[in-house]
């Protein structure tokens, strides 16, 4: 399992993402007849394609390659990084594969200044929220306190770790925020 301490919620909309999915690389065309250096691709590491990994760089041979792990629930992708932006990166490369115009949502919780509906949600406890940071609890996971903070902008961070039983854990709090907000 890899390390990780954030995820951003991406949802594909308007694709039966579950018997499409497969290994795919390619590199950006530069519109004169040969490629780029750009590259992009998507790698499953299993049969059921719900846990693998993004790459993308703008040098293939003298770039940083930028690898993007990430948990699949469907049609929800759970992309561990803490860049909202590596979204897009995403989106090129499923649009890509499917030789189409793929609709994508990065998924956040609706919280208005008027009133922030925090629901109950077993094992987590709200210690603060606001409608422009979000909302920041702890999650009691295994008899200890996990210090979780979900953006109002998407983005979920944890402390810093690759127990995958945490990891789903912090997915699962995430997916009833989303759910009992209507957004799921």
């Amino acid at each position: 399992m890899f390390f990780s301490n954030s995820t951003i919620i991406v949802r594909i909309n308007n694709l039966d993402s579950k018997n499409n999915l497969k290994n795919f690389s390619f590199f950006e065309s530069n519109g004169e007849e040969n490629l780029s250096r750009k590259f992009y691709s998507i790698s499953f590491y299993n049969e059921n394609n719900d846990v693998g990994e993004i790459h993308y760089t703008n040098s293939y041979e003298y770039g940083n390659m930028n690898v993007i792990n990430f948990i699949r629930k469907s049609n929800l992708f759970f992309l561990f990084t803490s860049s909202v932006q590596h979204a897009k990166f995403f989106k090129k490369i499923i649009n890509k594969m499917f030789n189409k115009s793929v609709s994508f949502d990065i998924l956040k919780i609706p919280l208005t200044t008027e009133t922030v509906k925090l629901p109950y949600i077993s094992n987590f406890t709200v210690i603060q929220s606001d409608s422009v940071f979000g909302i920041v609890g702890t999650l009691m996971f295994e008899s200890n306190d996990y210090l979780i903070k979900i953006y109002s902008n998407g983005l979920v961070t944890f402390p810093f770790t690759n127990n995958k039983e945490l990891i789903k854990e912090i997915i699962n709090i995430s997916l009833e925020f989303l759910k009992k907000n209507g957004q799921i």
